[in-house]
């Protein structure tokens, strides 16, 4: 009764965070698109953080936007054709939060670099490892901080993972494996998610994930790509909907990973639901560390940890023992705290290398040449002129 009590108390923090005095020197932060991750990944998380306002929003749907706006408490609304530029030329706005669909992260990222804005970046950074690394190297240049949003790297839970990986408490990795699947209808018809020419597809939604925390817990790279498996969508041949993944990594390490944006239900007519499947399973030469809520792990995880030889326990792990964070916290809310960190030049309690993530992008793009399905399009936008 007390974990339920405890599950309720803290999801209901996260979705009504206390609001606290702004500093005078907070970020102000400009969103690029009126959308639903912005809410959980800086809107709410915003509030307890004294050091960033949500400023502005831009949409190029007056009505979408001026709602928006009104229902989050957004003072500044940029909409029409041009309304993308006019938030990154706002003089007011230090930071751009960019959840523009796949196929713009890439040309509105460059655009607010070069005009000197910081950017928190949602993943993928873009839809080709190429334009990833333009990406970071135009943020080295102008000595500004962009961060690529892989939120749950920078929680407890997978920092606890990573802990008990690397302590050795349990030997030599032998194998990992992940899965991220999301019921049928959870992810709505015609979404954006769908189409190869935004940049869709369930490698570049849920896979990034699932590849990203294989590398995060082994810390090293694939050697190779040995399978990929996808189950195309049914309103887009270039686009999966499913894709299984089996990867070969130093030290004799097999991985292995699935994801699937529209999972069908099972039993008669396949009516009942799959239920989320959100998990790392890693097995080592001395036991086995089973992590649920990998990618979501403010809303509910446990990490079991079972030795061959002696008794399993389950962890875990909402706030840092250092102190650092509170049990409500979102993945989002520590990511928060990271990047105004970084950018203030203070230490950071974790971070992602730009390497890290225009690595990322290669092994996508080596994921769908290996499925016989083309990497997502690079954007028409020119970043030489």
């Amino acid at each position: 009764m007390a974990s339920f009590i405890g599950f309720v108390k803290r999801n209901m923090t996260i979705a009504n965070p206390p609001a606290v005095p702004k500093d005078q020197t907070a970020l102000r932060f400009g969103l690029l698109g009126a959308s639903r991750i912005a809410v959980n990944a800086v809107i709410l998380p915003a509030k307890s953080h004294a050091g960033v306002i949500v400023a502005a929003v831009a949409s190029r749907e007056r009505t979408k936007a001026e709602q928006y706006a009104k229902q989050h408490s957004i003072p500044v609304v940029h909409t029409g054709a041009d309304a993308y530029q006019s938030l990154i030329d706002d003089t007011t706005i230090n930071v751009i939060y960019n959840a523009l669909p796949n196929s713009m992260h890439f040309e509105w990222t460059i655009r607010a670099l070069r005009a000197g804005k910081h950017v928190l970046l949602e993943k993928p950074c873009a839809n080709t490892a190429a334009e990833a690394r333009v990406l970071f190297d135009t943020a080295a240049a102008k000595g500004l901080v962009l961060l690529e949003g892989y939120a749950y790297t920078l929680h407890p839970a997978i920092q606890r993972v990573k802990e008990i990986v690397d302590s050795d408490e349990l030997g030599k990795i032998k194998s990992v494996h992940t899965e991220f699947c999301l019921p049928k209808g959870i992810i709505p018809k015609n979404d954006i998610r769908e189409g190869y020419e935004l940049g869709g597809g369930a490698t570049m939604d849920l896979g990034v994930y699932t590849l990203d925390s294989i590398r995060y817990v082994t810390s090293t790279n694939p050697i190779e790509i040995v399978s990929a498996q996808a189950t195309k969508h049914i309103r887009d041949d270039k686009t999966d909907r499913r894709m299984a993944v089996t990867y070969s990594f130093p030290s004799s390490v097999s991985a292995s990973s699935l994801v699937d944006i529209q999972e069908p239900g099972w039993g008669p007519f396949g009516l009942i639901p799959q239920m989320v499947k959100n998990s790392m399973t890693i097995k080592f030469e001395g036991g086995e560390v089973y992590h649920y809520g990998l990618t979501l792990p403010h809303i509910y995880h446990k990490i079991k940890v079972t030795p061959k030889n002696g008794k399993s326990r389950v962890e875990k792990a909402y706030a840092f023992k250092s102190g650092l964070g509170e049990p409500w916290w979102s993945s989002y809310r520590y990511q928060l705290e990271a990047f105004v960190n970084k950018v203030q030049n203070s230490e950071t309690h974790a971070w992602r290398s730009p390497e890290e993530s225009v690595v990322q992008m290669e092994w996508i793009e080596q994921i769908y040449t290996k499925a016989g399905l083309p990497v997502r399009p690079s954007s028409s936008f020119d970043s030489s002129a």
